[in-house]
């Protein structure tokens, strides 16, 4: 036991001569990687060299107040300060400008924050598909899996209303939604639904791939491993602010459907299953056309677009196999044929599981309460929308195909 004890002492001391002493130097990094306000359009942080005063730009409605802003997420350079709480400013009529400390206390960078008006676009940034940056968690890490990252389509320091589960991905060992056919030559976005065998053990064998707008909001506590009560939805913060009401969503995709459904148990989910959970799989798409400000307590949604089927679309046999599908949206409360029709389309879905949850800030972390969801008053405006796409419509409840495929792009509203 001594001559074990001795040895390891021994390699200890080798390896710590064998670090290069900059290794402990403190960060000399003093940027804003992240800086939100509730609300926004538009989003840009410019860097520009050590010495440059960064900027950061942020567009927001005509509907909001310049004197009474929420700043939902602020993030610095690791282990930097700022000579203000971000959290705690809400007049924005004038640059404000933040002294943003590095580490090592001795370098330090001038940052200002610029608000402006700007107009409400009439589609969403990125939804052709066709551009992706690196995927980057709270912390403005970069995502990856040893040497293969994570993308989300955007560029890099600009705003994007797209995200994915990367974050959570990166824990079982493959990412679910990539750029297709490459991240430089970016024609569509594809996801797919697999089987992630040691999650059977925590009843979370299928991992689906779904892209949506919003934010994914990490916290273990709901994560599989860590609660008894694993919810995917407590995770992610969907939707994003949207001023306008087309009539139509228009895109091109292709689906088809894995041959055997299985649950979060690895186990087959038969025809007969004694629960009545689908025995096959079927994509999801929708488009909830959304007013978040009638009530503080609902979410209320003004119109809808959706699809769900398990039919195959498309073809994967060459990059040409594409469809073109258009959706309705139906304003207010669909009527019963329709509900007859795509019953999963009424509130809370076929089996109530449509829930959706309010992310109030707090700190550097969120108050999360579920948010009722009901039908808005004829001619109510929009303030948001949700998107959601993913391969296996049953995803966030770990039920799904491994195979199911879903590609999509060329998302475009029609008014």
């Amino acid at each position: 036991m001594k001559k074990i004890i001795i040895a390891l002492v021994f390699l200890a001391t080798f390896f710590v001569s064998c670090v290069d002493e900059k290794f402990y130097t403190e960060s000399k990094e003093c940027n804003i990687l992240v800086f939100e306000i509730e609300g926004q359009i538009s989003n840009r942080i410019t860097t520009g060299s050590p010495l440059d005063t960064g900027i950061v730009e942020i567009g927001i409605p005509i509907s909001m107040n310049y004197n009474n802003l929420i700043v939902s997420s602020a993030k610095f350079s690791p282990l930097a300060k700022s000579d203000k709480d971000p959290l705690k400013v809400k007049d924005f009529s004038t640059d404000v400008v933040f002294n943003i400390i590095a580490e090592d206390d001795n370098v330090s960078k001038v940052w200002k924050v610029r608000v402006f008006y700007t107009d409400a676009p009439l589609q969403l940034a990125y939804s052709n598909m066709k551009k992706w940056t690196i995927a980057k968690d709270e912390n403005g890490n970069a995502i990856k899996i040893y040497d293969t990252y994570a993308y989300f389509p955007g560029e890099a320091n600009m705003f994007s209303p797209w995200q994915n589960g990367a974050r959570a991905n990166a824990l079982t060992g493959f990412f679910s939604v990539n750029p297709k056919p490459n991240v430089e030559n970016a024609d569509y976005a594809s996801m797919d639904t697999r089987l992630y065998g040691v999650g059977a053990m925590m009843n979370v064998a299928i991992v689906t791939g779904a892209l949506f707008t919003g934010k994914f909001i990490y916290n273990s506590s709901y994560l599989p491993g860590y609660s008894t009560e694993p919810n995917p939805r407590k995770l992610v913060n969907l939707g994003t602010p949207f001023y306008q009401k087309p009539t139509q969503v228009r895109f091109k995709m292709r689906y088809k459907a894995g041959l055997v459904m299985k649950d979060g148990r690895n186990a087959t989910i038969l025809e007969n299953d004694s629960e009545q959970r689908p025995s096959k799989d079927s994509c999801e798409v929708y488009f909830l056309l959304q007013n978040r400000n009638l009530d503080a307590s609902k979410y209320y949604r003004v119109a809808a677009a959706w699809l769900r089927t398990g039919d195959e679309v498309g073809s994967f046999e060459t990059e040409a196999g594409f469809v073109e599908i258009t959706l309705p949206f139906i304003y207010g409360q669909p009527n019963a044929q329709t509900l007859l029709e795509n019953p999963y389309m009424k509130i809370g879905g076929v089996r109530g599981e449509v829930i959706f949850y309010k992310f109030k800030p707090n700190g550097q972390t969120y108050d999360i309460t579920e948010a009722k969801e009901t039908y808005a008053p004829s001619n109510s405006p929009v303030d948001n929308i949700i998107v959601l796409m993913s391969s296996s419509a049953y995803g966030d409840k770990f039920w799904g195909a491994p195979g199911s495929r879903l590609d999509i792009k060329d998302i475009e509203f029609v008014y």
